[in-house]
């Protein structure tokens, strides 16, 4: 009898560690068909209608959102790989517009989980998906992005999966994106930032097709996203 009781034990114990791996391991809701996330409506646009601004920032409908639960290598940030530096930022941006560009579905983003978040600020953040793929993921997966501590287990285990295959990023030498931001650089990475002002509190990016009559103003320049959003300056909107 007391074997029956050890075997019953045993068994309650393992659904036990079984369930909270599940729930650790679950993925965000980005991904999905569902035009809602409880009751949050989707944001919705074709992907060639998706304007990113850096490899985790996004114009979609209007909206200029971060990607919940990564971060990406700064546009202007450089990475250091079998002795050649490489334009690991812009290569991090470029991987995120190719996934919109060749979507084959609609893009869908979700307002993302605040809490867990990272982000000091309130600016927005989204969970997005293309069809059953969640971006984000993707870009871990393929090394463009780190994964913010805490947000979602999954990501760190993608990340640690794209680590030891050194994958992208992975496979040399990156000065964390928050240090980037805080003025650290790698010896001798050329530093550049690629935001410019307009002049009319709106910064843009290079990936941006407005950008270049923006820089012809000859404003100044800003190094990232969240420097130019601390300056008070906003992103410049699309005309309608």
């Amino acid at each position: 009898m007391s074997r029956f009781f050890r075997l019953i034990a045993f068994l309650a114990i393992s659904v036990a560690l079984a369930s909270t791996f599940y729930l650790q391991e679950k993925p965000v809701h980005a991904a999905g068909d569902d035009k809602t996330n409880g009751r949050e409506m989707a944001l919705e646009a074709k992907g060639r209608d998706i304007l990113v601004i850096d490899g985790d920032t996004i114009m979609i409908d209007g909206l200029v959102a971060d990607i919940a639960g990564i971060d990406a290598p700064e546009l202007g940030q450089q990475c250091l790989h079998n002795g050649s530096f490489w334009d690991c930022g812009m290569s991090s941006a470029m991987q995120l517009r190719k996934y919109f560009a060749m979507a084959p579905f609609t893009v869908r983003c979700w307002p993302g989980d605040r809490e867990h978040s990272g982000k000091d600020d309130d600016f927005p953040i989204v969970e997005c998906g293309i069809g059953e793929r969640d971006v984000a993921a993707a870009m871990v997966s393929d090394g463009e992005a780190l994964p913010i501590e805490g947000y979602s287990h999954r990501y760190d285990g993608l990340s640690e999966e794209a680590d030891n295959a050194g994958i992208g990023i992975h496979g040399g030498d990156m000065i964390p994106p928050n240090e980037w931001r805080s003025g650290k650089r790698l010896d001798g990475e050329n530093a550049r930032c690629l935001f410019t002002v307009d002049g009319n509190g709106h910064y843009l990016g290079t990936l941006d097709p407005r950008y270049k009559d923006a820089s012809a103003l000859k404003g100044k320049s800003t190094c990232s996203d969240e420097q130019a959003r601390a300056e008070g300056l906003s992103y410049a909107p699309m005309k309608k």
